[in-house]
Formats: C-alpha cells, sequence, structure tokens
C-alpha cells in the first residue's frame, strides 16, 4: 500500500512539472482505448455478406471517419483475390457506420486507419492488435508501437505452444495474465480462467515461462511494467489435433475473439 501511495504522489508531481508529458500520455492512452473499441466495433459485425461466404484467406483496408464517426471514404488496400469477396468485405463498413466518436484529447477533424481482416466460411475476423492510423500523429504512433509490441509478444507465446500429451481427448477454455518489465523479463504469470484440468492449466502457465525472455516494450511505453491477458482454448478432440486458441488484450477489454483463426493450427 505504501509503494502504492508513493507511486501516485509522484505521478501527481511528475504531472505538475511537466504538464506536456502528463497530457501526452493522456493522449496515447485514450487513442489506444480508442483504437480497442473501433477493433470492437468493426468485428462485432462478423457476418460475411452472402456473395462473400464459404472462402478463407485475408485482405486490408483503409477508412477514414470524421469527429462524429461518420464513414468518410473505406478502400480496399490489399486484395483477397476474389472480386465478390472484396466488394463483401469493403462493405461490412459501410454497415459498420456509425463509428465510435474519438475522445476529446485527440483534435484531428478526421481519422484514417487502416485495418488487417482474416476470413473463413461465414464469419470475418479483426487481426488483433492490427488496427492502426493510416497517418500517425505522437499519439497514435505511440499506441501503433505498443499495438505492435503486444502481438509480437503473443506470437511469441503462441510459437510456444504444448499440448500435454495426458489431454488429449480434453476441450477447455484457459486465460492466464502475465507481466512484463522494461527488459523484456517475465515477472509474473498467474490463471485467470481455470480449464479445470491441472494438466491443462499447467500446459498454459508453462507456454508463457517458456516464452520469456520477451521483446523489450517500446521506448514510448507509459509504465514500467506491462501487463497481457491472453485467452485459450484447448482442443485435443479428435486426438493428435493441435492447440486452438482465441485471444484478447486485458487492458483494452477487447472482447470480440478469433473465430475460426488458428483453430486446429
Amino acid at each position: 500500500m505504501q509503494m502504492k501511495l508513493l507511486l501516485s504522489a509522484t505521478l501527481i508531481g511528475l504531472q505538475a512539472a511537466f504538464p506536456a508529458l502528463a497530457q501526452t500520455d493522456k493522449q496515447i492512452e485514450r487513442a489506444s482505448a480508442w483504437k480497442a473499441r473501433l477493433t470492437e466495433h468493426i468485428a462485432g459485425n462478423t457476418l460475411l455478406a452472402i456473395e462473400g461466404r464459404g472462402q478463407a484467406g485475408h485482405a486490408k483496408v483503409t477508412f477514414v471517419i470524421d469527429r462524429s464517426g461518420k464513414l468518410k471514404s473505406r478502400t480496399l488496400v490489399e486484395s483477397t483475390g476474389s472480386r465478390q469477396l472484396d466488394v463483401a468485405l469493403v462493405a461490412i463498413f459501410d454497415h459498420a457506420q456509425p463509428f465510435p466518436e474519438p475522445p476529446s484529447e485527440l483534435t484531428e477533424d478526421m481519422f484514417s486507419f487502416t485495418v488487417p481482416l482474416v476470413f473463413a466460411g461465414r464469419h470475418f475476423d479483426v487481426v488483433p492488435y492490427g488496427l492502426a492510423a493510416s497517418v500517425p500523429t505522437p499519439a497514435f504512433a505511440a499506441s501503433d508501437a505498443m499495438d505492435a509490441w503486444r502481438n509480437t509478444v503473443t506470437e511469441q507465446v503462441w510459437r510456444n505452444r504444448m499440448f500435454p500429451p495426458d489431454a488429449i481427448g480434453q476441450r477447455a477454455n484457459a486465460g492466464v495474465t502475465f507481466v512484463i518489465d522494461r527488459s523484456g523479463k517475465l515477472i509474473s504469470n498467474a490463471l485467470v480462467e481455470s480449464t479445470g484440468f491441472a494438466p491443462l492449466d499447467a500446459a498454459t502457465l508453462a507456454m508463457v515461462e517458456r516464452s520469456a525472455p520477451f521483446p523489450k516494450p517500446p521506448a514510448g511505453a507509459p509504465d514500467d511494467l506491462q501487463r497481457m491477458t491472453v485467452l485459450m482454448t484447448f482442443d485435443g478432440t479428435p486426438p493428435g489435433q493441435s492447440i486452438g486458441w482465441s485471444w484478447t488484450e486485458d487492458e483494452a477489454k477487447i472482447k470480440a475473439k478469433l473465430k475460426g483463426v488458428c483453430r486446429g493450427c
């Protein structure tokens, strides 16, 4: 408790001495939170138009919105290779408006973002941490750098997956939170959602531990300690199937999980 009070007092003093720095940090925080809301908003419309169903692949779209959340333009910058599917993906942005309005800390009149999409069957998903400002201001540049780092950390954990042999036939959800310092050192990890099956719980924690050390957070990271939360779906059915999972970042509260992406990879 004393440590928390000391840190709070230090932060207040820093804000008083460097108001511009404190404002920049606030802009970065609000920019990151707004991007998370935009991602969740886009991913909330997960059903593809009829003409785009039954295919799989990826694409990239750039879209521009104004301060009221009105869509001003959308452009396909990376094609799926299918004209019908391209049309279906672009139409997603027409149906998604109005978008969440930007916070007051961001003063631009127009905002341009590029977002990667993946799709399979009847649904599409937004790549985690993929939405990035097309014309990055300092606040968005720092936010984009943090998102790129989080994505790298998530991929590093994914590469260190290992399905326990004694869990073959089991299917369960798990969640783990872990803390990383500025050097990339793993400080702590703990389950936030148990599978109810000890070998899978142990595999969840070991996955993170094997991944350390992690890449260092960007120099502009506002905190000395960064927390990540990964949600996973272990699937050992039928026997021999590897781990499938979806993930989200706890702080941003992105509730739209990947569906059909990396399941059974």
